[in-house]
């Protein structure tokens, strides 16, 4: 035994192969003109992307939007789409809901058609991907394939473990560009919600937002719903109201959080203007007071009505007098009670 032992052929090492590279060169020269888009402006055309929200706030709605508009080559939330088939993994719900829906929203299947599995995927979401792959085969067109939800496609043991997601994620990347299309996952967001970004409120792992190229948020305030999206290609898109046609259940853009958050300002400032003009009028009439006195009889902020009192001078609404020193202080009157006087 000893013998056989000192004289056996040594062991052949695995030989290790490098890794594929590109000239970068190359790769400048035949740069595109833009990113390559499923949805102009949102989502790439090859990748991954997370649309999270809490339950009930419409992901489902807004993801059966995509795949329509894709399927009829229509604007998604008025962004233009690359028309083509969808694979839709429908893992929780009844049929019967995508149908009437796919039926508001005008399936018609002349341009592209939505393949629908609503079966319960494998224990182990390898063996999920390989049956996916299978039917990829014989769909040759598809460009979207959306996972509702992620988790049941996943299955994993602990979603808060970086260890764990990130390998999944890369899994979803890689299958993503193998096939020539792009994934869109849903997922449920935490109940209590970050202050720093929506985009931390995906429940588990940081892994699944460092893991996808677009992150979608879809958050309620009030009755209104509001879209945002971070890009690792691209633009963000700021936070911005949802408009909801409820007879056709198809979402809109409407006006950025931003906006109408300043709009109000705007308007609650013109407010506070008009009241201070009224009690700046009450408290001229048949007076002619200082800039003090003034400031005294009204309410608000000193700068601000003395802001307004200028805009009251320049609209020639008041009278000024005075050179703004102590021996001759600036003093107010209202030009219509002169007028009536004369």
């Amino acid at each position: 035994m000893e013998n056989e032992a000192q004289h056996a052929p040594p062991k052949e090492e695995k030989k290790v192969l490098p890794f594929k590279t590109k000239d970068g060169f190359e790769l400048a020269s035949t740069a595109p003109a833009t990113i390559p888009a499923l949805v102009s402006g949102l989502l790439v055309e090859v990748g991954t992307s997370i649309l999270s929200a809490d339950p009930k706030a419409g992901k489902s709605t807004l993801v059966r939007q995509l795949l329509v508009d894709v399927a009829e080559d229509r604007d998604f939330l008025g962004m233009s789409t690359l028309c083509g088939d969808a694979v839709y993994l429908y893992l929780e719900g009844p049929v019967g809901a995508i149908q009437q829906h796919f039926q508001k929203l005008g399936l018609t299947n002349q341009r592209g058609k939505i393949h629908v599995i609503d079966e319960s995927m494998c224990n182990d979401k390898k063996d999920s991907f390989k049956r996916l792959r299978e039917n990829l085969k014989t769909l040759p067109n598809v460009r979207l394939l959306v996972i509702d939800p992620l988790s049941k496609l996943f299955r994993l043991k602990d979603s808060t473990a970086t260890d764990e997601v990130t390998p999944a994620m890369e899994q979803l990347e890689k299958f993503a560009k193998e096939n020539n299309l792009h994934v869109m996952a849903l997922m449920h967001e935490k109940k209590e919600k970050s202050q720093n970004s929506r985009f931390h409120n995906q429940l588990g792992s940081t892994g699944f937002r460092g893991g996808a190229d677009t992150n979608i948020s879809l958050s309620i305030q009030g009755k209104d719903r509001i879209i945002s999206a971070e890009q690792r290609w691209g633009k963000e898109l700021e936070p911005t109201f949802l408009k909801f046609d409820e007879v056709r259940l198809v979402s809109s853009l409407a006006s950025s959080v931003e906006a109408v958050e300043e709009e109000q300002r705007g308007k609650k400032d013109r407010k506070t203007v008009e009241r201070i003009e009224k009690e700046i009028r009450y408290a001229l009439l048949d007076k002619t007071l200082a800039t003090g006195e003034i400031v005294k009889a009204v309410t608000g902020k000193r700068t601000t009505i003395l802001d307004v009192l200028e805009q009251m001078v320049s609209r020639k609404c008041l009278a000024k007098s005075g050179d703004g020193t102590k021996t001759s202080p600036y003093l107010y009157s209202a030009v219509e009670i002169q007028k009536e006087a004369a």
